[in-house]
């Protein structure tokens, strides 16, 4: 027979029912309830002591699995197949900084460290295989701590798999650590160790922010016994022996009672991670059974009786109260919308639910909102730094690209000028070739210096400078360029002549650019002048021009990057529009300032430095020794896989007087200089076989005695690039393309000693 469905009409006799459920039973059950109630709560207590101890271990593996791909990151990088550890050193020193107290160590086949982030490199690394067969202890706040990790390192050699450490004393920072490590592997084969250590304290944090309940104690105790960490409720601290506790072989967990050491007894529950095999312990004081009493039965009976009949007067009222409010919070939910602010009932627990749904329905659209923009704002920074990246190798490549054709051309020019040829023309050509190749070369130096002072990489070699003589050099380098275009160029110095703090060759540079520009936009016929003078405590430096002018709307334009001033009848390349902006930005890291000023167009322009003004030092600056002549007979070996490049160049040598041979890879190189024994190599760094940085090593490992002068001759010419020739054994290094007379002049000084 089927029982009909209970289904209550109301609230009213919902109440009724739902009391009458509960306290008939429980009337009848009180004595028996009562006498299972102590076994049931330490039941229940052992499964959430149980619950929760799986929880922090499932925890405390993701802390160790977090390590283990950090690692795995590392282990993958390239820069271990090239053997580049001072960048990999660079790299992993990124992933310590965002765990204090960690640190990174590559060890090899023979247990010698390759790197430790906590140590800077050139100094001295210990081989761990031999610290770890010491087997030795350190005392750590009166507690004994292995002084080693196990030689982890050998474990992985040996397995190939991934190994954890126990608690131990972490000699580099001074304090307990544990440590993991993973094999890198190349096709099958563990060519190195890499080890994660990291302060226990990082456990300390997982569990103190997962247990909350203040007298729940959880400990960390790793396979020794010792533990790795603890909430402040717990009577153990770090590296303490814990308490033992029954554990039966092969199982992974399991419940114990004992006394702790400030004398309470405990319950608790106990698991082991399959990954590392720490256990976790979770305890919480047992006070023992509780048992019932007549007296105590009969008052319960009692009050639930009275329970029952105020139940019953009381159920319709509050029904009548209670439904309204409770179906129209029921209502909103279904619907998806948040309660009315507005709708208050005057019982405190329905308003309060009201009050936490509006709460969570804000909470979830600030989260989603959030949650949004982060996900916004983290791509576009990773855009922005893709593009950096990107932009950073284009212009390094293109400089590159421009520099290798620029250097033949340049060195083509300059035998053309030896050869000094009768035929007007061909001097006019090889003028006009010297001065665009020129030109190019300096567009790519500016290109290159715009990207260096935006990424906050130029560096100035500051010393008192006579503004003076900055403004003299640059009226000498630009006046043949305007003799040329029929301008006439003048200096006025009021004496006596100001002095700054600055860098003397860029300050130059950025005379010179604004009289380049001013020569470019000067028809034939005009001035230009450079004015040096002092006003108050300012520096200034001055030059005026007869040119085009500039409108008005663009005075503030014209320096920023990539912005000319163009005009309809002025002919010629006007360049990239990036002199001016290069100009402010080396003037403004002298701390001075750069304006223009113009009456408008066809009226010329004025451009106005002002820097910040110092006296004049007492000592006289030294005066510069002419360089000595050419070193006759000396011979040179000339390696560039650009064939055109090398013969120029071979010729220039030789029209000055060396002994010259070429060769065009780099091993050819190697066996010239190892036969030849010249006085000098001019090596290019993009060879066809191995590279300029590899010859040049080879050159210098069996050369034995007879070392020559080498000089990397190239198109990179960024200061990484310089770094990597010094290191590679080069005695000098030079960007192409390199004017012949920056050559001869190293070849004089070098040769000269």
């Amino acid at each position: 027979m089927k029982l009909p469905r209970f289904r209550p009409h109301n609230l009213n006799q919902a109440l009724w029912r739902l009391l009458a459920a509960v306290l008939a039973p429980l009337l009848v059950g009180t004595f028996g309830l009562l006498a299972l109630q102590t076994v049931q709560e330490n039941r229940l207590a052992q499964t959430r002591l149980s619950a929760l101890a799986q929880t922090l271990v499932q925890a405390i593996d993701a802390e160790f699995g977090r390590a283990h791909a950090q690692l795995e990151v590392l282990a993958a990088s390239p820069l271990i197949d090239e053997a580049d550890w001072f960048h990999l050193q660079e790299f992993a020193g990124e992933i310590t900084r965002k765990v204090p107290g960690s640190l990174i160590v590559l060890v090899d086949s023979d247990g010698q460290v390759m790197l430790n982030t906590a140590v800077p490199r050139g100094e001295p690394l210990p081989n761990l295989w031999r610290l770890g067969s010491e087997s030795r202890e350190v005392e750590w706040e009166g507690r004994r701590l292995p002084l080693s990790s196990g030689n982890l390192s050998r474990q992985v050699f040996q397995s190939g798999r991934t190994v954890y450490s126990d608690l131990y004393y972490g000699v580099n920072v001074e304090r307990p650590a544990l440590s993991l490590a993973i094999p890198v592997q190349r096709g099958g084969t563990t060519h190195f160790a890499l080890i994660f250590s990291f302060p226990p304290s990082l456990m300390q944090e997982r569990l103190q922010g997962a247990v909350r309940v203040e007298d729940i104690r959880a400990a960390l105790v790793d396979r020794n016994g010792l533990v790795v960490a603890s909430n402040a409720a717990s009577s153990t601290s770090v590296a303490d022996r814990a308490t033992e506790v029954p554990m039966k072989a092969g199982e992974q967990s399991g419940y114990y009672r004992f006394t702790s050491r400030d004398g309470v007894d405990l319950m608790g529950a106990w698991v082991t991670s399959p990954v590392n095999g720490f256990s976790v312990r979770v305890s919480q004081p047992h006070g023992g059974s509780v048992l019932p009493s007549r007296l105590t039965s009969i008052a319960f009976i009692v009050l639930l009786l009275t329970a029952m009949v105020a139940s019953a007067v009381l159920a319709s009222v509050l029904s009548r109260k209670l439904a309204r409010p409770l179906r129209e919070l029921g209502d909103d939910v279904l619907a998806g919308r948040a309660p009315p602010a507005d709708r208050e009932t005057g019982i405190a627990e329905i308003d309060l639910l009201a009050n936490a749904l509006r709460d969570g329905a804000d909470a979830e659209h600030r989260r989603a909102e959030e949650q949004t923009r982060r996900r916004v704002a983290e791509h576009q920074e990773q855009l922005l730094r893709l593009a950096d990246r990107q932009k950073d190798e284009f212009l390094a490549t293109l400089a590159h690209e421009l520099r290798n054709p620029l250097a033949p051309i340049r060195t083509a020019v300059e035998l053309i000028r030896l050869r000094a040829p009768d035929d007007p023309v061909v001097e006019r050509a090889r003028g006009a070739i010297e001065r665009q190749t020129m030109h190019l070369s300096h567009l790519v130096d500016d290109l290159l210096d715009v990207s260096r002072i935006t990424l906050g990489r130029i560096q100035l070699r500051q010393e008192p400078v006579d503004l003076a003589e900055v403004a003299s050099s640059a009226v000498d380098a630009v006046t043949p360029a305007a003799t040329k275009a029929g301008l006439t160029v003048t200096r006025d110095i009021d004496p006596p002549a100001p002095w700054v703090q600055g860098d003397p060759t860029r300050l130059t540079q950025c005379v010179v650019n604004l009289l380049n520009n001013a020569v470019k936009f000067t028809r034939p016929g005009g001035q230009l002048k450079v004015r040096v003078m002092r006003h108050g405590g300012r520096a200034v430096v001055e030059v005026q021009d007869t040119g085009v002018g500039i409108a008005p709307e663009n005075l503030e334009r014209i320096f920023d990057l990539f912005v000319q001033e163009r005009h309809s009848g002025h002919g010629g390349n006007t360049g990239l529009g990036i002199g001016l902006a290069l100009t402010r930005r080396l003037v403004e890291l002298h701390g001075g300032h750069i304006s223009a000023h113009s009456h408008g167009l066809g009226q010329g322009s004025s451009f106005r430095i002002e820097l910040p003004a110092i006296e004049a030092p007492a000592a006289a600056r030294p005066v510069r020794r002419q360089a000595p002549a050419h070193q006759a007979g000396a011979r040179v070996l000339v390696v560039d896989d650009n064939r055109d490049a090398a013969e120029t160049l071979g010729e220039l040598l030789g029209m000055s007087g060396y002994q010259v041979s070429l060769a065009h890879d780099g091993e050819s190189a190697v066996r010239a200089a190892l036969d030849q024994h010249p006085d000098v190599a001019l090596l290019d760094i993009g060879l066809p076989d191995i590279d300029g940085y590899e010859a040049c090593r080879r050159i210098r490992a069996r050369a034995g005695a007879k070392q020559p002068l080498l000089v990397a001759v190239t198109g990179w010419g960024q200061g990484s690039d310089k770094d990597s020739a010094r290191e590679a054994g080069f005695d000098a290094h030079l960007t192409k393309p390199v004017a012949p007379e920056q050559l001869m002049a190293l070849l004089d000084e070098k040769l000269a000693r």
